[in-house]
């Protein structure tokens, strides 16, 4: 749980901004020897006050200032309030505004620290909201500029965000995977190592939420022993509470507790004081205690705003400990909040997802809007010159020219019109598509969640319920990924960003989520062609692809039975996966137009028919391709094959 806001003073400013990734921003006063004391002074005030709007007013005054004094980096310091001002008061539009002026600003004049820091806060900024897609969006395009410039602070703090949005939905072992990632890569390249015992922290606790207490305390000694400063052993303290109340030592996790309380001075906040007393009520069986303390916590995040999830996890809990007092009357209200608040959130999110599939398709448009300008102005500047530089005996020629461009532009226009009307029709039939697919696991889980909250429900019943929900909120989640995926792919015109991957490990984590999410019990068997496979390539999209395979394989697979396979071929310089299952099959005449959009052979099953079709991109993007087997007759078998790069 992190429920935090910026601190004020001068003793916690610093440790606070390595604590809570949230509030980190690039520090001046690290290093501010040679600083003017007149700019000192600006910057401090800025600083300690980020989420006052005098703020805008003094930042103007401290570039000017900075100029003067030719110290560009506070210059770039001063445009980068003005982008946290934005960012802390949750003024999405005037961020959005203001990080193309600091880039520019910070790309003129070799600052890359700030390039990227304003890049960050936009990303933050969607996972703080629970605006994931959006924020993976930006995050792979941070992580391709980064690479790029070879900017090693970038990718290393790319690592860390994918670890938290994949930590804040749901998904812990990957999120320990990219904390484990991140931590390499700073320990690898002699990064700044301010960080990491904080990234330390944050990886322990992922490991205590999924019960890999040994692995837990391992990683809370290793963050120990890189502590750059005293101040930073705090919260590293109060996860060893949290660990030793989860593993049955509450007498020791009262006793450290108690001595982080006397000590710790400010450095942690009340929130996080507020959960470890929890953690240790429950560890003692003082429910009582324990209720009066989720109040307090319940308090908090409505102060704060942060942590939706863990907010519905708290009035859960609260019902749980009800029940372990005996009063079933209060536990019964506040697991009926509980569903009453799930519900709500689960139509906000498709609400929400819907808005940022919207954006994404705006970004799109705009981007090829904003080509087209640049066009006609370059266009416009041509025949400005031309006209400039021209005699009186070329008046007939550019005449005939104008006439020409005239011509062309009607003809585009007529394009454009035609183009339009086909875009018109094609977003009827999405609507109507997609209205469809939402309808049905929407009104599941409005009608299931009423049935879970009823009082008459017994406790099998409700589980039951709460199943059915889960399963058509994954579907609807899926849904939504999937159509953000093709359009994602079919606007960049950005190659995907590449990195070392372990093919055997990709596949069986693909192979684990597969397990994770289905409803029936499925025997996926992979066989590899090696021990180990290193390939350069993106372990995101890789991932995708194989997973909607095996996920279409699983649907079709009567007995569970699934075989995921790779070969190498063509001298070792491509990749081929098979994934086999022992179902219908397909018949051969269907093999060219399963991969089209919105297409299923059975008409009665659930979905859009886009899981093929991601498959297709993702393997174009790669440099690949996908298809289907036609020899194979005991069930089906696809291939996709990538090249080794």
């Amino acid at each position: 749980m992190q429920l935090f806001s910026p601190k004020t003073n001068e003793k916690s400013s610093a440790f606070i901004d390595a604590v809570y990734p949230d509030s980190v921003r690039p520090r001046a006063d690290r290093n501010l020897q040679n600083v003017d004391s007149t700019l000192y002074a600006y910057y401090r005030w800025c600083n300690n006050n980020i989420r006052d709007s005098v703020v805008l007013l003094k930042a103007d005054p401290l570039f000017r200032l900075a100029g003067e004094k030719n110290d560009i980096r506070m210059q770039a310091v001063a445009l980068s309030f003005k982008a946290d001002h934005y960012y802390f008061n949750n003024e999405l539009d005037s961020l959005k505004a203001w990080i193309p002026r600091v880039q520019a600003f910070a790309r003129a004049n070799e600052q890359p620290t700030y390039y990227f820091f304003t890049w960050s806060r936009l990303i933050l900024y969607y996972t703080k909201h629970g605006q994931y897609t959006l924020a993976q969006y930006e995050l792979e395009r941070y992580m391709a500029q980064a690479e790029q410039d070879d900017y090693k602070p970038a990718i290393a703090e790319a690592y860390k965000q994918l670890g938290h949005i994949y930590r804040t939905r749901g998904l812990k072992e990957t999120a320990a995977d990219y904390y484990r990632k991140a931590i390499g890569f700073i320990e690898e390249n002699n990064l700044n190592k301010f960080s990491l015992p904080i990234l330390y922290s944050e990886l322990a606790t992922v490991l205590i939420d999924t019960g890999r207490y040994e692995e837990a305390a391992e990683e809370l000694e290793k963050g120990k022993a890189r502590l750059t400063l005293p101040e930073y052993i705090w919260p590293l303290k109060l996860k060893q509470v949290i660990l030793y109340s989860r593993t049955g030592r509450s007498a020791e996790a009262r006793t450290l507790f108690d001595q982080i309380r006397q000590g710790h001075d400010g450095y942690l906040t009340t929130a996080s004081l507020t959960e470890a007393q929890l953690a240790i009520n429950l560890a003692e069986h003082e429910f009582g205690r324990a209720l009066t303390t989720l109040d307090k916590l319940i308090g908090l995040f409505k102060e704060t705003g942060h942590s939706e999830t863990y907010f519905y996890e708290l009035f859960q809990t609260r019902a749980e400990t009800y029940a372990e007092t005996g009063n079933y009357e209060a536990a019964y209200k506040s697991q009926k909040h509980y569903l009453d608040l799930y519900r709500k959130k689960v139509g906000d999110d498709n609400e929400r997802n819907l808005g940022e599939f919207a954006t994404l398709l705006d970004v799109s448009r705009l981007d090829v809007e904003k080509a087209e300008l640049q066009r006609q102005t370059q266009e416009v500047r041509l025949h400005r010159t031309q006209l400039g530089i021209a005699a009186l005996s070329v008046i007939l020629l550019l005449t005939v020219l104008f006439l020409l461009f005239t011509a062309r532009m009607n003809r585009r226009l007529a394009h454009a019109k035609r183009a339009a009307e086909a875009s018109s029709r094609m977003k009827g039939v999405f609507i109507r598509n997609i209205t469809h697919e939402i309808n049905t696991p929407l009104n599941s889980i409005v009608g299931f969640a009423e049935l879970a909250a009823a009082p008459d429900a017994d406790d099998e019943e409700r589980q039951s319920y709460i199943e059915i929900i889960r399963e058509n909120s994954g579907y609807l989640q899926k849904l939504v990924d999937d159509v953000l995926y093709i359009a994602g792919l079919e606007s960049s015109d950005t190659p995907p960003a590449l990195g070392p991957v372990d093919i055997n490990v990709c596949c069986m984590q693909c192979i684990q989520t597969v397990r994770d999410y289905s409803l029936r019990k499925l025997d996926i068997r992979f066989e590899p062609e090696c021990a180990q496979l290193p390939v350069n390539t993106s372990c995101l999209l890789l991932s995708k692809a194989l997973t909607e395979l095996l996920r279409n394989a699983a649907r079709f697979a009567p007995d569970g039975r699934i075989t995921l396979a790779y070969t190498l071929i063509s001298h070792k310089k491509r990749i081929a996966f098979t994934v086999t299952d022992r179902g219908p099959g397909i018949p051969a005449a269907e093999a060219g137009r399963i991969f089209d959009r919105f297409v299923k052979l059975d008409p009665f099953s659930q979905g859009m028919g886009l899981g093929l079709a991601v498959c297709r991109l993702i393997a174009g993007a790669l440099g690949g391709g996908v298809e289907l087997d036609t020899s194979y007759t005991e069930g089906a078998r696809f291939t996709l094959t990538i090249p080794i790069v």
